[in-house]
């Protein structure tokens, strides 16, 4: 895991637990974020690291890093001829449902997500939020699994676009 990844995952979880008490909204919402950051900064690691190399000038990683596209990355891992094994089809419903709760908690006025009908008046919980931080690690490690002919396969599809 990317120490930078590992950082994150750390903060989310600091913030989630902050507030004693009743926690803010404020705190559980940049908790949700920095979880899906983490997962969608470790795919970006992955994709550069894996076909440019980290020993290589920023000119050359910092593009391939950068070139990620988050709705490109979700239709990638959801994509069921890609996703042909149990950890990468777990990888593409995590990335989507932490990303669901991110776009929620960064751009949404609403108290939460409307993902339960029955509690769609309430806010954001610190279980709810912990949970997605847990996801978020899950994702990561998932990733971090893949063996090298599969990570290549995946990196190659998130930063390229195939023609028609």
């Amino acid at each position: 895991m990317w120490l930078l990844v590992k950082h994150q995952l750390e903060n989310a979880r600091a913030l989630a637990t902050l507030d004693k008490g009743r926690p803010r909204q404020a705190s559980l919402r940049r908790a949700v974020s920095t979880a899906y950051y983490a997962v969608f900064q470790s795919l970006c690691e992955t994709c550069a690291s894996k076909l440019i190399g980290w020993e290589k000038p920023w000119e050359s990683f910092t593009p391939i890093f950068r070139a990620l596209d988050h709705n490109r990355a979700s239709q990638v891992l959801l994509n069921s001829s890609f996703a042909t094994n149990q950890e990468l089809q777990r990888l593409g419903y995590l990335f989507k449902d932490l990303q669901a709760a991110r776009e929620w908690a960064d751009y949404n006025p609403e108290p939460r997500p409307n993902f339960d009908e029955a509690r769609n008046a309430s806010p954001f919980t610190r279980a709810e939020t912990l949970t997605l931080i847990d996801s978020a690690e899950d994702a990561v490690q998932i990733l971090d699994r893949l063996d090298d002919d599969t990570r290549l396969r995946l990196v190659t599809r998130l930063v390229t676009k195939s023609r028609k």
